[in-house]
């Protein structure tokens, strides 16, 4: 007897948390639209073709747009990457037009592409600055991990660079952004 009133309690807790963690996730489903902000921090590597070594530095990412689809958004995006060492300083830049696709429309996984302007700028304390404007492309890919109806905390991954013919430079960024959906 004591065993049947058991399982019969186990059956019901295992019954309340299912209907629980199924709340949970149909309030933090992953939809998608209208308009959406991205921005974040992390790591860089900047590297060129006549560099001896990668860098590494602090890099950033901010993007936003429409929604065209639950799979498919449009924007404008920028990534930054700037070190700074006795006083210098060098920063590489991308402006770009940006659209992110999510194979599956319920999915947090996303991948990232974009084509814009690029820039390398070097200044120097008591020589001025110089800066290089090229073309430039963006590809990347990131998770969307869903906090709250509309936010996710989004872990990313983007290569970015830009040329043109006195110089190049190629940045790999890690990074965590809060996105806005």
């Amino acid at each position: 007897m004591i065993g049947k009133k058991v399982t019969q309690w186990l059956a019901v807790c295992a019954l309340g948390s299912l209907c629980l963690v199924g709340t949970a996730q149909a309030q933090n489903a992953q939809t998608r639209d209208g308009f959406w902000f991205s921005g974040g921090l992390g790591y860089g590597s900047l590297g060129c073709d006549n560099c001896g070594s990668r860098e590494g530095g602090i890099s950033g990412n901010l993007s936003l747009g429409g929604t065209i689809t639950p799979r498919f958004l449009l924007g404008v995006g920028t990534s930054g990457w700037t070190k700074s060492e006795q006083g210098a300083t060098l920063t590489v830049g991308l402006v770009d037009a940006r659209v992110r696709f999510y194979p599956q429309t319920s999915g947090g996984f996303f991948l990232t592409g974009g084509v814009g302007i690029g820039s390398v700028t070097g200044s120097v304390p008591g020589f001025g600055s110089n800066t290089e404007t090229g073309a430039g492309v963006i590809l990347g890919m990131g998770y969307d991990v869903r906090v709250s109806r509309n936010t996710s905390i989004t872990p990313y991954w983007n290569g970015y660079g830009m040329k043109n013919s006195n110089t190049d430079a190629n940045v790999g960024q890690i990074g965590l952004a809060v996105t806005l959906h």
